[in-house]
């Protein structure tokens, strides 16, 4: 999908969303709607051609500006186009609160 959207996001999930980041890594989306499966709550992205997982506090959209075969997986080279943070993870200064969440 990486590939052919040329965008994707990094939600970062906290340790309480396990069972569901597990369950997205290890079953195809060709077998059915993983989201639908788990009731994954999730929205489009602002910027780029992929979804945002609600529950996760931070999402990261990204654009491939580059890929390259380095060996038997592709890398791919993106632009980070926004970041979204749950408001409870920042200070007054707009500095993220790694250390509040309890991210996977």
């Amino acid at each position: 999908m990486v590939k052919e959207t040329g965008s994707f996001v990094i939600n970062l999930p906290k340790k309480s969303f396990k069972k569901e980041y597990d369950y997205l890594g290890s079953h195809s989306g060709r077998d059915g709607d993983k989201f639908a499966a788990m009731n994954i709550k999730w929205e489009d992205a602002a910027y780029v051609n992929a979804p945002i997982l609600t529950d996760c506090p931070v999402n990261i959209e990204c654009s491939v500006i580059e890929s390259t075969m380095p060996g038997t997986h592709e890398l791919f080279v993106a632009k980070v186009e926004k970041v979204h943070v749950d408001e409870e993870y920042v200070d007054g200064n707009g500095n993220i609160l790694w250390d509040k969440m309890d991210l996977m």
